[in-house]
């Protein structure tokens, strides 16, 4: 597989990074692509001059109410953030000293984490470019694809992963909605192996946008499949529109609805097999699904009963609508899986974000 040439790996020190650098490097060694790694670092906080802090006196410190500094009962806290610590004898000078320090040291530490995982790559033969960049993570992540024309994100999913709560974090989501290249957000805890990879695809006849936006997440998922010698499955989700409100209306008999229900089945059953025809398949012996009823669910209650490791999906932009939608069988999933994904945009999809946006 040599469709990315020129991947953006992002680097977060705060999460477990080993899935991130087994897929990067099965990958890069494969597809002979250039790679950048790359630190986005929260902004440092205002000084506390610039919020108005001034020095108080220990009289003037007194509230006109009381102010709790611990939390009640049992809740077990680690010492460290308990209050009674140092006093605040050394006023504002002292705090704005000790911001300065922790923010020194927090870039030495990101940047000791950074130089690690880059001296793992070299390693096994990968000498990627290295940049630690500050500022709010999603929006320079897309400025350094935009500028430097990157066609992958490679990124740790950084949420819990639990079905009650998104595996997809606020800066995974922002990507998943804002980037213009692919993002692929990877499991923590993923084993290197990708055993099961499923294809999500969205069929309407005479859709241009939606056509190619399918035939991408097929060329990405064979060739992923072949990659790494992994099953691959297809799914695409089918209903007949209206159909609630079409049995609730005394006028339509049971058997025009079957009938309805028939042809728009034996419709998507035909732009499935057309679609199909264009793969050269017969090596990969997917499985095929052609199922009735809500996309979102039917896909993750696929991806629960056969142990999916990487779903291929489209986001599809809804214009004029503020932040620009995901699309909801997109979220409703991204909201309920517990595996990676690939997300990719339409074929000239433009980022909100623009290159000098700060």
């Amino acid at each position: 597989m040599e469709r990315f040439k020129n991947i953006l790996v992002v680097f977060n020190s705060k999460t477990d990074n080993q899935a991130l650098f087994d897929q990067v490097v099965n990958l890069v060694q494969r597809n002979r692509a250039a790679i950048t790694v790359a630190d986005f670092i929260e902004e440092t906080p205002p000084s506390l001059e610039k919020q108005g802090v001034t020095e108080l006196t220990r009289e003037a410190q007194k509230a006109i109410f009381p102010i709790i500094e611990e939390l009640p009962n049992d809740i077990s806290i680690t010492p460290e953030t308990k209050s009674g610590g140092k006093e605040l004898s050394s006023g504002t000078n002292a705090i704005m000293e000790s911001t300065i320090e922790i923010q020194e040291w927090i870039k030495q530490e990101e940047q000791r984490r950074l130089e690690q995982f880059i001296s793992a790559l070299q390693k096994v033969g990968i000498y990627p470019t290295s940049k630690t960049i500050f500022g709010i993570p999603f929006i320079e992540i897309i400025r350094e694809v935009l500028l430097q024309h990157h066609d992958l994100v490679m990124i740790t999913a950084e949420g819990s992963g639990s079905f009650k709560e998104t595996l997809f974090g606020n800066t995974t989501m922002h990507l998943m909605r804002k980037c213009p290249c692919p993002v692929w957000a990877i499991k923590p805890g993923q084993p290197k192996k990708t055993n099961r990879i499923l294809a999500a695809v969205d069929l309407s006849s005479g859709d241009k946008e939606r056509v190619a936006l399918t035939k991408t997440i097929m060329e990405l998922a064979t060739s992923l499949s072949r990659l790494w010698h992994s099953e691959l499955l297809i799914i695409h989700a089918w209903s007949l529109y209206g159909e609630s409100l079409l049995r609730g209306r005394g006028g339509v008999s049971n058997e025009t609805i079957n009938e309805l229900l028939r042809e728009t089945q034996d419709a998507h059953r035909q732009w499935l097999i057309e679609l199909l025809q264009q793969f050269p398949l017969d090596d990969l012996k997917p499985e095929v699904y052609l199922l009735k009823g809500e996309a979102g669910a039917l896909i993750t209650e696929l991806v629960q009963a056969k142990a999916i490791d990487l779903i291929v999906m489209g986001t599809v932009s809804r214009a004029g609508v503020s932040g620009l939608l995901i699309g909801n069988t997109a979220e409703k999933v991204l909201h309920q899986v517990d595996c990676s994904v690939l997300t990719v945009k339409p074929e000239g999809f433009i980022s909100p974000v623009k290159p000098d946006q700060r």
